[in-house]
């Protein structure tokens, strides 16, 4: 028999779901096929031992969305192989990647390759949620010493009621309050990827047990389906580092050496540090045991510093927060810029606007989408004191920060009716010393507000770390600096307003975090958050009320929708002279908005009189200002608006007897004239008789 398919059918929250194995991929070591409703993934996991010696684990996960699944077609025009994954699938596979890192042994070396495809969609059911879940099924099913299952969750809300959310969410419109991915074993968490509207703490709390709850659906769904397989070999060589090494290193380092170098922010200590120990033990240990061993030792001094002494490596109590500097306006030429500088970590952020034309157009398998506002992040070498070459793709690390600053926000973005202007923020990195992510959220801010961008609130942010003891004891340290992020056992970090949550995202080391420590991070976190934001408004405290000279400022006007096509004429012809006239950037919507974007009000002014000329009604005894079309021996013909012309009689030039029109007025020439006459025709009769008395 050439398959030996074995199946497990379910249900959770109403739609049929099904894990599958035995009929694709039979070279990989675990191979799954899973559906929710018709959308159906592939996961494929296979391992092999290190070819090098890591002094990590080389887990690799990818997350790959076909066009084909949803029946669609790359928007392309010129590359219809689907070659880069899209930001979003970057910020799954690092979701996926969190959410099962921490449940593989701490001596497990050997390189993991994950892939996740998404063959089919059905846009009601959510694929990353079935990716999480098959995930952990395909791991437990490999050779790999997984200590799963692990369930993924998405947790939303029905007015102040929690739901069992089974369908993608992007919290574009407020209705979604609550958009709160989980991934854990039911009891404690091992990754948090979230966006809210201004929820309190206490309530995204309790939306974090009930996700508890949510899992077990899950768990219950894998273990079934796991019952029914043979179960595979998971040995392994198990890399640890001898004590005998650990001994050795300690000894000739002595303790007080490591107490310093634990409290070094700069990296060419430690590698001075190690590449003594390297002279010292050449021939005799190895350079990645020398290396875990150091490491280590500074892990346990970590640990000794704040469980025992109550005390952090730079001397600080754990709930406090480094020195912070908050400044505004430092580049002239921008829109807006901000500096936000918390210990060495800092960030100068940039904000900058643009018409509706720069959006963002974003093609996936979802289809194309436009986004109006965008987050960006960028940490070049320099920013961790390093030499090294420019890489000229964002990290996977980078666009994940971009993104969590990004989705902080959004909940304190204007609507494009309230703020019809493209939203561009960029974080320049300038020090890297612990959560870069949430200085570039505040620095965002910052930059918005002084940039003129109406925002709702302030949105704060802060990281959290941890460090846990043998027996249970636990301290959470609030503002993490690296070397606690290196060392210590979490990176929490949760942004807001004075008000409530805006997003969350944590990663972890232990096996999982149990609700009483989220319970304090989310404390701790608050607290810290407050005083962040009141640090903040010492720069600025409110969005200001004008723009800058060198943004674009933007006037709507409404035409009627049956002028739309007159206005823009044939291939974009009248539109695109009223551009290159008046130097403006418009751009007209399907309701009848018009939006002029220029940084001059007298090129926004004329652009406007140019537009409201295609609605133009004539008025018997008003005053137009008009161009002359053409001259005939009997007047001129004066257009007063697009389609609109009315005829000066010769009588009506002058109180004398008009020969020669031409010496009055020129084809070309912007005249005053006066309505004096509209017969049943509609016919427009002017006048200039008089006007410049």
């Amino acid at each position: 028999m050439l398959f030996k398919e074995i199946k497990h059918e379910f249900e959770i929250e109403g739609r049929k779901c099904s894990f599958e194995t035995g009929k694709l991929a039979l070279r990989s070591e675990s191979s799954i096929l899973a559906r929710m409703g018709d959308t159906v993934i592939t996961v494929n996991v296979n391992s092999k031992p290190s070819s090098g010696e890591f002094d990590y684990f080389p887990l690799s996960v990818e997350y790959i969305e076909k066009f084909y699944a949803s029946g669609k077609i790359s928007g392309s025009r010129f590359v219809k192989r689907e070659r880069f994954p899209t930001d979003d699938a970057v910020l799954k596979a690092r979701m996926i990647d969190r959410a099962i890192r921490p449940r593989f042994p701490h001596d497990y070396k050997n390189e993991v390759s994950i892939i996740v495809t998404v063959m089919s969609y059905d846009e009601e059911n959510d694929p990353l949620l079935l990716a999480i879940n098959t995930v952990s099924v395909a791991l437990m099913n490999s050779k790999s010493p997984f200590e799963g299952p692990i369930a993924g969750v998405r947790v939303g809300m029905d007015g102040e009621n929690f739901t069992n959310m089974m369908k993608s969410m992007d919290l574009t419109s407020s209705e979604d309050r609550m958009n709160y991915v989980v991934a854990g074993d039911g009891e404690t968490f091992t990754m948090i990827d979230a966006g809210a509207y201004e929820i309190e703490e206490e309530k995204i709390l309790d939306g974090m047990k009930k996700s508890l709850e949510y899992m077990k659906f899950w768990l219950d769904a894998q273990s079934e389906f796991l019952g029914k397989l043979e179960a595979k070999d998971k040995v392994y060589e198990k890399i640890s580092t001898d004590e005998e090494i650990i001994e050795k290193v300690k000894e000739f380092l002595g303790e007080e050496r490591i107490l310093k170098n634990l409290q070094a922010s700069d990296s060419e200590i430690h590698g001075l540090a190690q590449e003594e120990l390297y002279k010292k033990f050449e021939g005799k240990y190895s350079k990645s045991s020398l290396n875990d061993a150091y490491d280590l030792l500074l892990k346990k001094a970590l640990r000794k510093l704040v469980l025992e002494e109550d005390v952090r490596s730079d001397g600080r109590k754990m709930d406090e927060i480094r020195e912070m500097a908050t400044e505004i306006d430092l580049l002239p030429r921008v829109h807006g810029s901000a500096l936000f500088t918390r210990g060495v970590t800092q960030t100068l952020t940039i904000a900058t606007l643009g018409s509706l034309k720069d959006v963002r157009l974003v093609d996936d398998m979802e289809g194309e989408r436009e986004q109006r506002y965008m987050h960006f992040y960028n940490d070049l070498p320099f920013a961790y004191g390093d030499a090294d070459r420019v890489k000229l793709m964002p990290s996977r690390r980078a666009i994940g920060h971009g993104m969590l600053a990004e989705k902080g926000l959004w909940p304190v973005i204007p609507s494009e009716e309230e703020f019809p202007y493209t939203i561009l923020v960029m974080s320049e990195i300038q020090g890297e010393n612990g959560s870069s992510s949430m200085a570039s959220a505040c620095g965002s801010t910052m930059s918005l507000m002084a940039a003129g961008v109406p925002l709702k609130k302030a949105v704060g942010g802060i990281a959290c770390g941890l460090v846990t003891g043998e027996n249970g004891e636990f301290k959470v340290l609030t503002d993490m600096q690296g070397v606690e992020d290196f060392y210590g056992d979490m990176d929490f970090k949760i942004l807001g307003t004075k008000d409530g949550v805006t997003a969350v995202q944590m990663d972890t080391k232990t096996k999982g975090l149990a609700m009483d420590i989220v319970e304090q991070t989310f404390k701790q976190s608050k607290e810290a958050r407050l005083k962040i934001l009141e640090k903040m408004a010492e720069a600025i405290a409110e969005p200001r009320t004008t723009m800058s000279k060198y943004a674009p400022r933007v006037v709507q006007v409404k035409v009627p929708k049956d002028k739309i096509g007159e206005i823009i004429g044939p291939g974009g012809k009248n539109i695109r002279e009223i551009s290159e006239r008046t130097e403006a950037e418009i751009e007209i919507e399907e309701d009848g908005t018009v939006n002029i974007y220029s940084s001059s009000e007298e090129s926004i002014e004329m652009a406007k009189k140019l537009i409201s000329g295609y609605d133009f009604k004539a008025e018997v005894g008003e005053i137009y200002e008009g161009k002359v079309a053409s001259i005939m021996t009997y007047g001129a013909f004066v257009d007063l608006a697009p389609g609109v012309a009315g005829l000066l009689h010769v009588s009506e030039i002058a109180d004398e007897f008009v020969k020669d029109v031409r010496k009055y007025v020129n084809e070309g020439d912007i005249i005053k004239v006066k309505v004096v006459g509209i017969d049943g025709q509609g016919k427009i009769k002017l006048s200039i008789k008089g006007l410049e008395k």
